[in-house]
C-alpha cells in the first residue's frame, strides 16, 4: 500500500493523482463526450426501449474503463494483495471528491449521471475489484480478477431483494449444496450494474437456522452472468430517468462450483458489510465534491447576476445561503477525511470506525442535497432549467440517501454504537 505519514503527505499524494486523472479526462474522455454530445444530451437517444444504454455509449464507457485501468487509475483503490493500487482511504476520498468537484453531475462518461451510480474512471465494490476480493480463492483470482482489474469486465453486488433491503438478514435467496456445486434460486432487486455485469457477487442463505439467530448462514458466491438459469431481468428506471444502471436478477437453479465461494461458507454477511462500508465512505466523498461543484457555480453566478441594481452577492439572503453551503461542505469534508484516516489506522488500532462511516455517509449525502437545493434557489429560473445540471445533482443526492444503508439505518447504526460504549469522537 502507498502510505502517507501526515495529512500534508496525504494531500500531496492525492494532488499528483488528481492531476493525472484530469490529464487523462482531457485527452481520453472529453473527446468522446464531444463525439457523442447529441446522444448524451437526449435520453430518448441514450437509452434503448428496455432502459439499457445504447451500444455506442455502453462501448464508450467500456473503452474509458479499460484505458483508465491501463493508466493505473481504475483499480487504484483496490488492495495490492489482489493486484490493485492499494491507495489509502485517506487519499482515495480526496480523489473521489476532486472528480465530482471538477466535472460535476450529468457527465455519464465520467461520474454519477442519468441514474448511474458507477464511475468509468474508478472501480468500486459494486462494479469492480475491491477489498471484497481479499476473500476470493485461487480460482476466482486466476479466472475472474485479471479481467476486472483490466476494466474488461465488471461485477454487480447482488445482496438486496424485494423483501430484504436494509434488513439483510431477511434474504430469501437460497443455495443448497449438490456435490462439488451449489444450486442457487431466488430474486435480487435494485442491483447496481446488474444490466451490464459479466459476474455477480450473489448472497444466498445456506443455513436458515444461523440466519434466524443472526449468527451467519449467508454465503457469497461469484456467479457468471452467462450461467444457465441466471437472468438480468430488467432495468429499473429511477427518479424520472428513462433508464439506469440498476436492475433485478432472477436465479433459477443456477449451478456454481464450490471454488466460486467468496470467503467461507455461512460467513458471507461480513463480506457484504465490508463492501457496504466501503461504499458508504466513497459516496460521502463524492457528495462532498458534488456540493463543492454546486457552490463554485453559485458563487460565480451570485457575483455576476444583478437584481434591483446590485449583484446577488450583495443581498444578505443570498449571502446566508452561500454561508450555509460552506458550513455543510466544511463539516462534511472534515468528517469524511477524518473517517478515512481512521479506516487507514484500522490495521494498527483494531478499531473499525463503524460509527464514523455512518456519520460521514448520512451527513455528506444530506448536506449535498441541501447545497444543491440552495444552488437551484440562488440561480432562480436558470437553476430549474435543463441547461444547468443542478437538477441532475439534486436527483443524485436524493437517490444516495437510499443505497448502502438509508439515512435512517445510518442513524440506527450510530445510536447502537453509542449505546455499546463507542463515545470516541
Amino acid at each position: 500500500m502507498t502510505t502517507a505519514t501526515s495529512r500534508e503527505d496525504t494531500e500531496a499524494l492525492a494532488k499528483g493523482i488528481i492531476e493525472g486523472i484530469h490529464s487523462f479526462v482531457e485527452s481520453e474522455v472529453l473527446p468522446l463526450e464531444e463525439q457523442y454530445r447529441k446522444i448524451l444530451a437526449d435520453e430518448r437517444l441514450l437509452f434503448r426501449d428496455d432502459g439499457r444504454l445504447v451500444d455506442e455509449i455502453a462501448e464508450a464507457r467500456r473503452n474509458i474503463r479499460r484505458k483508465s485501468a491501463a493508466a493505473g487509475f481504475y483499480a487504484m483503490l483496490a488492495p495490492e494483495e489482489i493486484g490493485g493500487g492499494g491507495l489509502p482511504s485517506s487519499v482515495g476520498v480526496l480523489v473521489l471528491e476532486a472528480i465530482e468537484r471538477r466535472y460535476g453531475p450529468g457527465r455519464l462518461l465520467i461520474g454519477w449521471s442519468n441514474a448511474f451510480l458507477t464511475m468509468t474512471l474508478i472501480a468500486s465494490f459494486v462494479d469492480g475489484p475491491s477489498h471484497m476480493f481479499l476473500s476470493a480463492g485461487e480460482a476466482v483470482r486466476q479466472q475472474v480478477l485479471p479481467s476486472l482489474l483490466a476494466g474488461e469486465k465488471t461485477i454487480c453486488f447482488a445482496l438486496t431483494e424485494p423483501d430484504a433491503g436494509s434488513d439483510a438478514w431477511g434474504l430469501k435467496c437460497k443455495a443448497r449444496r449438490d456435490g462439488d456445486e451449489w444450486v442457487i434460486s431466488g430474486t435480487k432487486q435494485w442491483i447496481t450494474n446488474s444490466p451490464y455485469a459479466e459476474h455477480a457477487a450473489v448472497f444466498a442463505v445456506t443455513d436458515p437456522e444461523l440466519v434466524a439467530q443472526h449468527k451467519g448462514g449467508i454465503t457469497c458466491f461469484l456467479v457468471d452472468a452467462q450461467s444457465p438459469g441466471y437472468q438480468a431481468e430488467k432495468v429499473l428506471p429511477i427518479m424520472g430517468h428513462m433508464g439506469s444502471d440498476c436492475g433485478s436478477i432472477s436465479l433459477d437453479e443456477v449451478r456454481v462450483p464450490n471454488e466460486r465461494i467468496m470467503g467461507q461458507v455461512d460467513q458471507g454477511f461480513q463480506i457484504g458489510m465490508l463492501g457496504i462500508s466501503e461504499g458508504r465512505l466513497s459516496i460521502a466523498a463524492g457528495c462532498v465534491g458534488m456540493a463543492e461543484w454546486a457552490l463554485d457555480r453559485s458563487l460565480e453566478y451570485a457575483k455576476q447576476r444583478k437584481t434591483f441594481g446590485v449583484t446577488l452577492s450583495e443581498h444578505q439572503a443570498i449571502q446566508f445561503m452561500l454561508a450555509e453551503c460552506a458550513i455543510d461542505i466544511f463539516t462534511a469534508k472534515q468528517t469524511v477525511v477524518r473517517t478515512a484516516e481512521l479506516v487507514d489506522a484500522f490495521p494498527t488500532t483494531g478499531r473499525l470506525p463503524v460509527k464514523e462511516i455512518s456519520i460521514a455517509k448520512a451527513y455528506s449525502v444530506e448536506g449535498a442535497e441541501r447545497v444543491l437545493d440552495r444552488a437551484i434557489q440562488i440561480h432562480g429560473g436558470m437553476g430549474l432549467s435543463n441547461e444547468l445540471p443542478f437538477h441532475e445533482g439534486f436527483r443524485i443526492a436524493r437517490t444516495l440517501r437510499i443505497p448502502d444503508g438509508t439515512s435512517e439505518i445510518q442513524r440506527r447504526t450510530i445510536a447502537r454504537q453509542l449505546l455499546r460504549g463507542d463515545v470516541v469522537f
